[in-house]
């Protein structure tokens, strides 16, 4: 990475930083490209990017990071047995939804409907329900 590029990315924390924290997210900045190279996983790389600057800068610890981790990890767990919950409830059961133009139209509760409305895969809805 060019010092430009260090200075942008860094912004006025650049001045704070010394040669050492500078190299350590050069590299980070460098392997965290090789472990994902596809054009479509830049925001995976800026948030490891990211994570790497927040423990190179002092601003938080391993511990620290991996605690957010952790409490995303059950965030999303939680999130997930809720859909269940919902999935469950939704299963089979015929909905009037209104489309906003004075009509409207079933949904039939089927597994296709289930996935199309919850923007997941019908082996998702399969799963959930213990199929």
């Amino acid at each position: 990475m060019q010092e430009h590029e260090l200075r942008a990315l860094l912004g006025p924390a650049y001045d704070d930083t010394d040669i050492e924290q500078r190299l350590r997210i050069d590299e980070a900045q460098a392997a965290i490209a090789r472990r994902w190279p596809e054009p479509d996983l830049a925001d995976t790389r800026r948030e490891a990017l990211n994570g790497a600057m927040l423990v190179v800068l002092g601003d938080a610890t391993l511990e620290d990071v991996a605690k957010q981790m952790h409490t995303a990890r059950a965030a999303y767990e939680d999130a997930l047995a809720a859909l269940t919950g919902a999935l469950i409830v939704s299963a089979g059961r015929p909905v009037q939804v209104r489309d906003g133009r004075g009509g409207g139209y079933i949904r039939d509760g089927s597994e296709v409907d289930l996935a199309a409305r919850a923007g997941i895969s019908r082996l998702t809805v399969r799963k959930a329900l213990g199929k």
